[in-house]
């Protein structure tokens, strides 16, 4: 044997043993990314991949917790409106670019410059003149953020904000941006073999409908702590077939089973079944830029034939808890309008009712109402929708059911392509995100509803201090939306997920926030 062969062979030797010790986490992701450009994701599959590949100044832990990410530490004014953010000495992208205040500052610009088409810019109108840059009414420049030396992020507000520790840890809107690689790849920088992030990992590869690869980025500042070397992005969007592809041992992770087999799986395999309430609200919303859905009581009709306890306990029967307002119940301190659950009336009575609001809004036998339903695919959400469709023939209501896959579905929902349709809104425990869903001129609100004293209600409890107050003031403005039917609440969800014993660090919290660098291998 030659050096040359003999030297090919040791190198192969070698590479195949450095596969064998390296450590890769498979995990569900129940969809396909549409971009894994920070401010302009919009699904929670997205933002799985993101929190992988960014630190924000502030994280997310295994808990759910906001803790301290890029920066370190921060202080707040007395006054609470200015934040002083105080990055990690040595920081850098995955280049070996040193990361700096300057690049917070790029990407919060970029955020909210109207150029960028960013979604959920809504939670960032806390920082002072974040909305009127947003509105195209005054330059990025302008929005309140300054880089005040390398190590010193400042960010000020508008008026205190009790939430926004937890915004900026939970929201990809408030990530950095390499403006070294920007600069030159403009809009492309985000794809595979041209992004760089600031991490726990990189972007090895995304091939569409198959995986989104990662690799471990040795310049994160916490790379020593990161135990796993690879993490696999599988889109499953069907449940039932990532249930088989964890037991065979395909998945270690699968943030979702069909609920159907829930009591299967927790008397076959209890120790990889987890359920954790979640801060969800799955609702219908009805379009009422569309003559069908203008009408108030045509609203309330459809809202009062829902039967959520049968969607609750027969149809999912996975730690769902039937809805009746807004904001889920795990938002901590917040008590509805007991006018909102109208539970407590029998369904014959509510049904009568129904069929009446109807009849003075035009529809009957004669005039039947029918409507598209669109409703994202999937298991879970398809037997929701078909039990929906059944409950409302018992008022003279025909749902012609659409079937989308999610990325599809919500850009549908946000160009207003729909006449009712289903929808999921999961994030930070606070009343100020739910509010997103229905103020006025929110990318959010796809329905188009809009009140003014809900606006200003929201508005005015999101800067206020006094947690008390606060809570009472979005408390009204959920029993002002709820009058109306501004939506339907269904249920507030519960985090399906299968774990493989041999991932360890992996606990149950109600934004479903896990992070792969929070994770280990053991087997």
């Amino acid at each position: 044997m030659g050096w040359m062969q003999r030297l090919s062979v040791g190198i192969l030797a070698a590479s195949l043993a450095a596969s064998a010790s390296a450590l890769t986490l498979k995990r569900g992701n129940q969809g396909e990314p549409d971009t894994l450009d920070p401010p302009k994701y919009s699904l929670v599959i997205e933002l799985n991949i993101l929190n992988d590949l960014f630190d924000g100044l502030v994280v997310a832990d295994a808990r759910g917790e906001p803790v301290p990410g890029a920066a370190e530490r921060w202080d707040v004014s007395a006054d609470g409106t200015v934040y002083t953010f105080h990055l990690r000495a040595g920081l850098k992208w995955s280049d070996g670019t040193p990361l700096t205040a300057e690049d917070f500052v790029a990407g919060w610009r970029r955020a909210l410059d109207p150029a960028t088409a960013a979604q959920l810019v809504d939670l960032a109108y806390t920082v002072r003149n974040a909305r009127a840059v947003a509105a195209g009414e005054k330059p990025p420049a302008e929005l309140g953020v300054r880089a005040v030396d390398a190590q010193t992020f400042e960010v000020a507000l508008e008026a205190p904000d009790a939430a926004f520790i937890r915004l900026v840890a939970g929201y990809a809107l408030f990530f950095p941006l390499p403006r070294h690689l920007y600069a030159q790849a403009g809009e492309g920088w985000a794809k595979p073999g041209v992004m760089v992030s600031n991490g726990p990992y990189t972007l090895a590869e995304w091939t569409p409908a198959a995986q989104v690869r990662l690799e471990k980025n040795p310049d994160y500042w916490n790379a020593a702590n990161v135990a796993i070397d690879e993490v696999i992005f599988y889109p499953t969007v069907d449940e039932a077939q990532a249930l088989n592809q964890f037991r065979s041992g395909e998945l270690d992770l699968s943030l979702g089973f069909p609920p159907g087999q829930y009591e299967r799986l927790k008397a076959n395999m209890p120790a990889e079944v987890s359920l954790t309430p979640a801060s969800t609200t799955s609702f219908l919303t009805l379009n009422q830029r569309n003559p069908k859905f203008a009408d108030a009581r045509v609203r309330r009709a459809i809202s009062l034939a829902i039967d959520r306890n049968i969607l609750t306990d027969k149809v999912l029967a996975t730690g769902q808890t039937p809805a009746y307002s807004l904001i889920p119940k795990v938002v901590k301190d917040f008590t509805p309008a007991p006018e909102n659950d109208f539970s407590a009336i029998p369904m014959d009575k509510r049904l009568a009712e129904a069929r009446a609001l109807l009849a003075e809004a035009g529809y009957g036998p004669a005039n039947p109402l029918n409507f598209r339903l669109d409703y994202r695919a999937g298991d879970a959400n398809k037997k929701v929708i078909v039990a929906i469709a059944a409950m409302l023939q018992r008022i003279g209501v025909k749902a012609d059911l659409q079937a989308n896959e999610v990325k599809v579905h919500y850009a549908k929902l946000r160009a207003g392509d729909f006449e009712a349709a289903d929808g999921g809104w999961q994030g930070t425990p606070d009343p100020v995100f739910f509010s997103l869903l229905l103020q006025t001129g929110s990318e959010s609100n796809y329905g188009g509803w809009s009140n003014a004293e809900f606006d200003r209600l929201t508005r005015a409890a999101a800067v206020e201090i006094d947690p008390a107050k606060r809570m009472s003031m979005f408390a009204e403005a959920d029993r002002i939306a709820m009058a109306d039917t501004a939506l339907v609440p269904l249920f507030n969800t519960a985090h399906r997920a299968l774990v493989q014993q041999w991932v360890k660090g992996f606990e149950g919290n109600a934004t479903n926030s896990h992070r792969s660098s929070d994770l280990r291998i053991e087997k």
